[in-house]
């Protein structure tokens, strides 16, 4: 077995290891690119903005896993879905505002997802269901578009394992139900909603 093999063999065994995961294979490439297009024709028709942005960071890596994972897997830790004011002229100067970052640009948080029901927050929200909240009062004015993102999330269990795996660079992110479906198909996972997919890269 190469070096490479071994390494991709050695993570699918942490992905598969672990609590929640029932099944984890490698993607290729042309089905990450074909992945991607889903994703991009999906943004363009969607009724809300909305940009996945972590699967964009995804196909700039050099290897790409797809796991299948029930609810018993372990939460996030941090919201996968935000509400967010871009940037205009590329600075946000002295912007108080919480914000994330992705890919090296600054987008100020508007709206997230609730990471537990019932959270009481210290400022005004608007409530979209029990699972989003809008911060009414960070936004710069009705004029200024917003979009909904879709950002990566560290994968803490092969960050721990970089260093003796060679790797660096993980990002895990969550696909659309367009690219969900393609993936389920391509490799024969059940599409019942009590299971879900998620996508985990990383550059070698």
């Amino acid at each position: 077995m190469s070096p490479e093999g071994h390494t991709t063999h050695q993570i699918l065994d942490i992905l598969l290891s672990l609590p929640g995961v029932r099944q984890a294979a490698e993607v290729s490439r042309d089905l990450l690119l074909r992945a991607v297009e889903l994703e991009e024709h999906h943004e363009s028709s969607s009724v809300l903005p909305v940009r996945n942005l972590g699967v964009r960071l995804l196909a700039q890596r050099g290897s790409c896993f797809v796991v299948l994972k029930d609810r018993s897997f372990r939460p996030p830790g941090v919201p996968t879905v935000y509400l967010v004011e871009e940037e205009a002229a590329g600075d946000f100067g002295d912007d108080p505002r919480p914000a994330i970052t992705v890919d090296g640009k600054r987008l100020a948080v508007v709206g997230e997802e609730v990471m537990s029901p019932g959270t009481a927050y210290a400022e005004t929200t608007i409530p979209l269901e029990r699972s989003f909240v809008i911060f009414p009062e960070r936004r710069r004015g009705p004029e200024v578009p917003c979009v909904f993102v879709l950002p990566p999330v560290r994968f803490p269990e092969l960050e721990r394992e970089a260093e003796r795996l060679g790797i660096r660079d993980v990002v895990s992110i969550s696909p659309s139900l367009a690219s969900d479906g393609l993936l389920r198909q391509s490799f024969g996972f059940p599409p019942t909603n009590d299971l879900a997919t998620l996508l985990v890269g990383c550059n070698r």
